[in-house]
């Protein structure tokens, strides 16, 4: 299943788009201007965006710059547009963007177009887990925070990693410790040494993010 962002202001193309993708297994979400998309794309993970460029308050075309240069630029992103003159499309790809569809369209081309790059960048866009400024290399096992190199051990990696993932949501301690012990647990509360360790890691971006713990419950990664 992908995690697509639509961002179309005509609600009839971005509905039918939806319900496409929808009907496919996959799940969507919309933004109906620019700034919206670009909001939506800082504060969420998405597979892949299929950007209108005529849209209000912030075009296509500057939308999809800022994404490139926020917590997404590995994202693929598809370009819908009227405007078929070869400078218009130049734009396009010169903006960020990974193809450029014409309107009117068949939806199937373009869903086919979105497997094409999804799959394409996959393995890319898997290796470096980023939310919110937060970049964690999953090849390297390395960490930093608005280019901000973060000391970690590969345990405390481990555990931002899955905070990462759940992110907004809470992690449940007896699954931390299930990812990273298996089944052979140690006989004392090891792991909030290492969220300690975790914390202490993370101290001089303290004013940003903080892993927050519910007692009892588990943890969670929180970003202020």
């Amino acid at each position: 299943m992908l995690r697509i962002l639509i961002a179309e202001d005509h609600l009839d193309i971005a509905e039918n788009i939806g319900d496409y993708l929808t009907a496919k297994g996959h799940q969507v979400d919309f933004a109906y201007d620019g700034a919206m998309a670009v909001s939506l794309a800082q504060s969420q993970t998405f597979d892949a965006i299929v950007m209108d460029i005529m849209m209000p308050k912030l075009d296509g075309l500057k939308a999809t710059a800022q994404i490139r240069q926020g917590q997404q630029p590995q994202v693929p992103i598809l370009m819908l547009t009227a405007k078929d003159r070869l400078d218009d499309k130049l734009n396009g790809f010169d903006s960020g963007a990974d193809d450029y569809i014409l309107k009117p369209f068949a939806i199937a081309e373009l869903y086919a177009r979105l497997l094409a790059h999804t799959r394409k960048a996959q393995n890319d866009y898997h290796s470096v887990l980023a939310v919110n400024g937060l970049a964690l290399d999953q090849k390297n096992k390395t960490a930093c925070f608005n280019g901000q190199a973060l000391k970690l051990n590969p345990t405390t990696f481990k555990i931002l990693t899955l905070l990462c993932k759940s992110h907004p949501n809470l992690v449940d301690k007896a699954e931390l410790e299930f990812q990273l012990w298996g089944d052979l647990l140690p006989e004392n509360d090891v792991l909030r040494s290492h969220v300690y360790n975790l914390r202490k890691s993370l101290a001089g971006c303290a004013e940003h993010l903080k892993i927050q713990s519910k007692h009892g419950q588990g943890y969670q990664l929180v970003f202020i």
